[in-house]
């Protein structure tokens, strides 16, 4: 019964789908960073289906309305606030207060935008049934960061989330990573996670949920356009 509270713990938190609702304790977050790995089998699936439902000529569009409503725009407000973060050039203290204030500059709007209408124009012109690795993956490796990169920030909700966290989980994710196989866009998630791994270090210091936010729509932009260059896949 703790695997299927931590996974609607997980499921809770990162999607708008309705699901019991279950106390935020020690017992239900014991497994939440494997959870929230397994969560992105789930996402693949509904976007799988989803992107044979929608007609063509509206695909981009409602794929991109979708995948947004899907999460309730949680991520893209992560990498609203990290966008504004990041480009402000100023200190390490002084990003990591711009990652929790609660206002949307210029950085923040361009980067929503441009992730948006690549969303748009990139879910128009993919109909491959490899989509349903691309929110697998991004889930995946936002698992790996919360349970093993260390926190920006003595509080916040990375780290309420990420307190069961535990080295066995990493060989969790490596088994998943080998059973959804290798594949370009294995490729490019691995080569993703590392880059950010080493943005929210060397910037941040750590992680905080708005990088790890960041990092989902960054790497899904990112496995999205590797399949639209390759419609063969």
């Amino acid at each position: 019964m703790t695997l299927i509270y931590s996974f609607i713990a997980a499921m809770s938190f990162i999607s708008t789908l309705p699901m019991p609702k279950v106390d935020w304790n020690d017992k239900t977050l014991k497994y939440f960073c494997p959870m929230l790995a397994l969560s992105g089998i789930l996402f693949g699936a509904l976007w799988l289906c989803a992107i044979y439902i929608f007609p063509a000529r509206l695909r981009g569009f409602m794929m991109m309305l979708f995948t947004l409503a899907l999460t309730g725009g949680l991520h893209m407000d992560g990498l609203m606030d990290t966008c504004d973060a990041i480009f402000s050039r100023q200190d390490r203290d002084t990003r990591l207060k711009i990652l929790s204030d609660t206002h949307a500059g210029s950085f923040a709007v361009m980067g929503c935008v441009i992730v948006l209408i690549g969303r748009t124009i990139l879910f128009a012109e993919i109909s491959s049934p490899e989509i349903f690795f691309v929110p697998l993956y991004s889930r995946l490796g936002m698992a790996f960061m919360l349970n093993t990169l260390p926190f920006a920030k003595s509080q916040g909700l990375a780290v309420i989330l990420g307190a069961s966290r535990h080295w066995r989980n990493n060989i969790f994710f490596a088994i998943m990573l080998i059973l959804a196989g290798w594949r370009i866009t294995a490729i490019v998630f691995v080569i993703s996670l590392a880059v950010w791994c080493r943005v929210c270090i060397k910037i941040f210091g750590g992680i905080t949920g708005d990088l790890l936010g960041a990092f989902v729509e960054i790497s899904e932009l990112a496995m999205l356009l590797t399949l639209y260059n390759n419609p063969n896949l």
